[in-house]
């Protein structure tokens, strides 16, 4: 087997938006979107205080200090949310669109009557993110597939936490699970992401791995070409379709 894809580590760069309309709950559902706009006007959050103090854990992270950062100022946040909003179904949404879709799924079925929903900015569903994060460089994956499960609980259309959890499933095998949400991330990378053309690289990647692994060589190629589509001379999906090209030629050698 080939080595595995490098997981993503894009800085969550967020900017903010006008709040919408809470759509139309079910009876007794009270529906609240909670966040500041933008001065600048773009469709993405901009960091909070919360996500300053994630940002700034990562990048202990990648300085070394991997326990110390879980330890404080990503558990800090955790726990900060946990308190505030527990007993309601919460959403963490990166941007105006998620947003609006999250709030609009209060009227979705399985919501309890008298219900509380509050769509947020994206800090509590980066926290998580980010404890996985650290949690995977400690090759701690049970942990971190939970909190990746946490994350996408809280933001279930983000095609970076959809990425990050495919890449583990991938990693033990899972291939089939891996590439559903893989596809799926590269459905949602506009909507949830300021930075799609990545989001969507990743997730067109990964699905071209799995779809070798899975002997699936047509439709590996095709997703390899569909990332340097949008990204030319791609280096990982041109070396990738190099080992089609090797494998297909083993094949009639036979």
């Amino acid at each position: 087997m080939r080595p595995a894809l490098a997981v993503l580590a894009v800085a969550a760069c967020i900017a903010g938006c006008a709040s919408p309309s809470s759509p139309k709950a079910e009876a007794g559902t009270q529906v609240d979107v909670v966040w500041n706009p933008n001065a600048e006007g773009s469709d993405f959050y901009a960091l909070d205080d919360d996500g300053h103090k994630i940002a700034n854990a990562m990048q202990m992270v990648h300085s070394g200090q991997i326990q110390a950062a879980i330890d404080g100022p990503i558990n800090e946040v955790i726990a900060k949310f946990e308190k505030e909003y527990a007993g309601k179904r919460v959403y963490s949404a990166r941007g105006a669109v998620e947003g609006i879709m999250y709030a609009g799924l209060g009227g979705a079925a399985g919501t309890k009557p008298g219900e509380h929903i509050v769509v947020i900015g994206p800090s509590w569903a980066m926290a998580y993110w980010a404890r996985s994060y650290a949690l995977t460089e400690m090759n701690r994956t049970k942990e971190a597939e939970a909190d990746l499960q946490r994350a996408l609980a809280l933001a279930p259309m983000d095609g970076q936490y959809k990425n990050e959890l495919a890449y583990l499933l991938m990693r033990r095998g899972e291939l089939s699970e891996s590439l559903a949400l893989y596809k799926e991330a590269e459905k949602y990378a506009e909507m949830t992401s300021p930075y799609p053309v990545d989001i969507k690289c990743v997730a067109l990647r990964g699905q071209g791995y799995d779809l070798v692994e899975l002997h699936r060589l047509d439709e590996a190629e095709v997703a390899y070409k569909k990332c340097m589509a949008l990204v030319p001379d791609e280096p990982k999906s041109k070396a990738e379709l190099g080992y089609i090209a090797e494998q297909r030629k083993k094949a009639i050698s036979k």
